[in-house]
């Protein structure tokens, strides 16, 4: 992979399955000297800064930076994965560069920021309305459900979590981020690994416990993700009368309270809770034996929508 990059480089601008090389001087003119008023952020990977390229063409660079733990396994991994999946809920990457030992990788630049941007925030959350809420839902479920059943790989990202969902003009979700993903073959069902990444929170306890990952990783971390924009709280934070409880079990334990609640008064919304929530929560966040695969819980989810009829 290495020597395909410097390959390409050696003849200048090219491009390898629509992924454009873009020469160090060409970002750097785009992105005004990597100036601090063109930095859009910071990640495990290094700092992201907005640019417009000599076309016109808005874009956002994600430059390695010196002290990330993050190198050139994550950036062979972006590169290779945006040249085999290409799908409307999956950020689309532009371009690299490698010059000067730069390990650098250039996407569409995506105007409306992340998720985490509108999630934990009180006023900005009233930005979106229901129905919009649904939509990001539907798109992030349709973008997972293409990696891991329809595209011509099984892909798990292993670090889906609200900052990696990006939006773009029209507030649509697009999936970022594969440094860290993994393919499986057709007959691999889990795997195993000594070196445990991913997000604290948002990756599942097998995994944290005894390093296991199998195709329902991600199912959790949309769980996870699903609950954080339903309740606007963060993952990372203790929760519950005692101030004791994560986020899943702050949201097992109302579930538990309300069932209670609804039984000894009789209300109707017990139907809608045990028939399609219940099903729809412990599918998200129990153990991998409980959880279901992407298509399963996209019926699910929907089933659950429509009933209650927003």
């Amino acid at each position: 992979m290495i020597i395909m990059i410097k390959t390409m480089m050696n003849r200048g601008k090219s491009s390898y399955h629509n992924q454009q090389v873009i020469s160090f001087e060409d970002i750097r003119e785009a992105t005004n000297s990597f100036s601090e008023e063109n930095k859009l952020g910071e990640g495990g990977y290094g700092p992201v800064y907005k640019g417009k390229l000599s076309n016109g063409q808005e874009i956002a660079v994600k430059r390695l930076s010196h002290s990330s733990k993050q190198g050139m396994e994550e950036f062979k991994n972006e590169v290779t994965f945006a040249t085999k999946l290409q799908h409307v809920n999956l950020i689309k990457l532009l371009g690299f560069c490698t010059e000067r030992e730069e390990k650098m990788l250039i996407y569409e630049y995506m105007p409306n920021k992340s998720l985490d941007f509108y999630i934990f925030d009180p006023q900005r959350r009233l930005m979106l309305n229901w129905e919009k809420w649904v939509e990001i839902i539907e798109g992030i479920i349709q973008g997972l459900l293409y990696l891991q059943e329809y595209s011509r790989l099984t892909i798990l990202h292993r670090d889906l979590k609200a900052s990696n969902i990006l939006l773009d003009a029209n507030i649509k979700p697009k999936i970022s981020d594969f440094g860290i993903a993994k393919s499986f073959e057709s007959n691999e069902i889990e795997a195993s690994t000594d070196r445990i990444v991913g997000t604290y929170g948002c990756v599942p306890p097998e995994y944290i416990k005894q390093g296991l990952y199998s195709r329902k990783y991600d199912v959790y971390s949309f769980g996870v993700l699903l609950l954080q924009i339903i309740s606007g709280k963060k993952n990372y934070s203790v929760y519950g009368p005692h101030q004791n409880l994560n986020l899943l079990e702050y949201v097992s334990f109302l579930l538990l309270s309300f069932f209670f609640y609804i039984l000894q008064n009789k209300y109707n919304l017990l139907d809608l809770l045990v028939n399609r929530l219940l099903p729809l929560v412990i599918s998200l966040t129990n153990g991998k034996r409980l959880r279901v695969n992407f298509v399963f819980l996209n019926t699910l989810l929907m089933d659950f929508i429509t009933s209650i009829d927003i």
